[in-house]
């Protein structure tokens, strides 16, 4: 049977996204950390643009998560106090909801969620078995693959051909995405290997599993009843290596897969092995809080809330054939 297929961001105000820090900045230091509502703007050009206002250099504006360009979002980025006075409190496209003092400057991965209101509008498809859909992934959850954004338009041919080279970039933010573009596509290319074979919910011994909300994993030695239970209810979930220096045995499924992978992806695993860290991701995600509203026969609302650096557009395809109206006006 086919998805049902729906529309995303025919306008900004369709895909709002919010940062959840899950703690409050202590109201002192010397560091400003701004929460800021952007419109239109991705988080790399309000960083430019506060630098050209400030005169500061780039790195002194420091940012937990980065934020798409065709959405409404609201995000924490900080800098050094001593500018706090000569930022506005609002730009082209941006305004500071709110500002507080902080005794560490900000850094990436510090906010613990994202929160999200969607408008699906073009729906098509039975409503009563959408519904349904939409409950069992509340309480399943659903394949957490790296999303579009994360490779952009050339982002991994680009990465690849550092991997020919056997090099690395020198500047710091190109070999940060090479290193995240690569090891994204390869946890993308495990967990589809995994799904083909329907084992994406069947733990193996010898498999890593992560704590629900936590980089926290270990091994799966044996397969009983109690670590059922725990994968069922989502306090754990299978994961999926994310390539770098490893010093303890893979998974046999992770074996498997990289036995089977092609030489660009074997080349990649390499690369990454020689120049980045060993992590894990879980291959699973569970959106909280979620829940939809039928605006009319066709439009959709959904609000729901992810584990930071899970994607609302994986979300999305789990349950529908997407058209992204701000993907197909750009192109």
């Amino acid at each position: 049977m086919s998805k049902p297929t729906a529309t995303i961001k025919q306008q900004p105000s369709d895909f709002h996204v919010a940062e959840q820090l899950g703690f409050a900045p202590n109201g002192q230091g010397e560091h400003l950390w701004c929460y800021v509502e952007k419109t239109g703007l991705n988080t790399a050009y309000l960083k430019r643009e506060w630098v050209r206002l400030l005169g500061c250099a780039q790195k002194d504006i420091a940012h937990s998560g980065l934020k798409d360009r065709h959405a409404v979002t609201c995000q924490w980025l900080s800098l050094p106090a001593k500018y706090g006075t000569h930022l506005p409190d609002s730009g082209e496209g941006w305004r500071i909801l709110t500002r507080a003092h902080n005794d560490r400057k900000l850094r990436i991965g510090t906010h613990r969620a994202n929160e999200f209101t969607l408008i699906l509008r073009d729906v098509q498809g039975e409503r009563a078995a959408i519904d349904h859909a939409l409950a069992a992934l509340a309480h399943d959850g659903f394949a957490n693959l790296f999303g579009d954004q994360r490779f952009g338009h050339h982002n991994l041919q680009k990465a690849r051909h550092w991997v020919e080279r056997g090099e690395l970039p020198k500047k710091h933010d190109e070999r940060a995405l090479v290193l995240s573009v690569l090891r994204a596509d390869c946890f993308n290319a495990q967990l589809q290997a995994r799904m083909a074979a329907n084992t994406l919910h069947t733990p193996q011994a010898g498999d890593r599993a992560l704590l629900r909300g936590s980089n926290s994993h270990f091994l799966i030695e044996s397969v009983d009843e109690t670590l059922l239970e725990r994968l069922h209810s989502g306090d754990i979930a299978l994961g999926g290596w994310l390539p770098g220096k490893e010093n303890k045995p893979l998974p046999p499924a992770t074996k498997t897969w990289l036995d089977n992978a092609d030489a660009a992806t074997q080349a990649a695993v390499h690369y990454l092995c020689r120049h980045a860290d060993s992590g894990w991701r879980a291959f699973t995600a569970r959106a909280q809080n979620l829940h939809h509203d039928w605006q009319d026969a066709h439009t959709l609302s959904l609000t729901f809330t992810l584990p930071r650096g899970s994607y609302a557009t994986a979300l999305l395809a789990a349950l529908f054939t997407i058209h992204d109206a701000a993907e197909s006006k750009r192109t």
